[in-house]
């Protein structure tokens, strides 16, 4: 008798345990696309990528045409100080598109570069052809 309980308590937990790996399956909000971004379930494919001497975030953006209009805002801080740069893109900058965010300011052909950086954020924004929007977050490591 002992021995059909502990058989009917080790199954109740199997079946529990397999029901939770199938519903963490479902849940994700997101696909990854490719080991180079991420796309939206709009289809619009975003890969943010620091530049090698990391002074600028380059971010590539593909499968425009499934979008609208694209808005991106990266914040950072500097000494403490909260920095930022937005943009956005519309659909008729083609298929794909390349954006370069420096840490800093130019003018002039001058370049002043802003030091010991933290908390970068990068947000996208993406105006669906139906007016929907979805959002996506991204946390830069320096």
């Amino acid at each position: 008798m002992k021995k059909l309980i502990l058989i009917i308590i080790l199954l109740f937990l199997f079946l529990a345990k397999t029901t939770q790996v199938v519903e963490a399956k479902l849940l994700p909000r997101f696909r990854t696309v490719s080991k180079k971004g991420v796309g939206f379930s709009s289809g619009v494919v975003v890969s943010p990528r620091l530049r090698p001497d990391r002074k600028a975030l380059n971010v590539f953006f593909n499968n425009l045409s499934k979008a609208k209009n694209i808005t991106y805002t990266l914040i950072y801080q500097t000494d403490g100080k909260d920095e930022g740069i937005s943009g956005s893109i519309d659909s008729s900058s083609g298929n794909s598109t390349t954006r370069e965010l420096l840490f800093g300011t130019c003018s002039a052909g001058v370049c002043r570069y802003h030091t010991n950086l933290s908390g970068m954020k990068l947000e996208i924004e993406t105006t669906l052809l139906n007016g929907k929007k979805t959002l996506k977050r991204f946390k830069i490591r320096a």
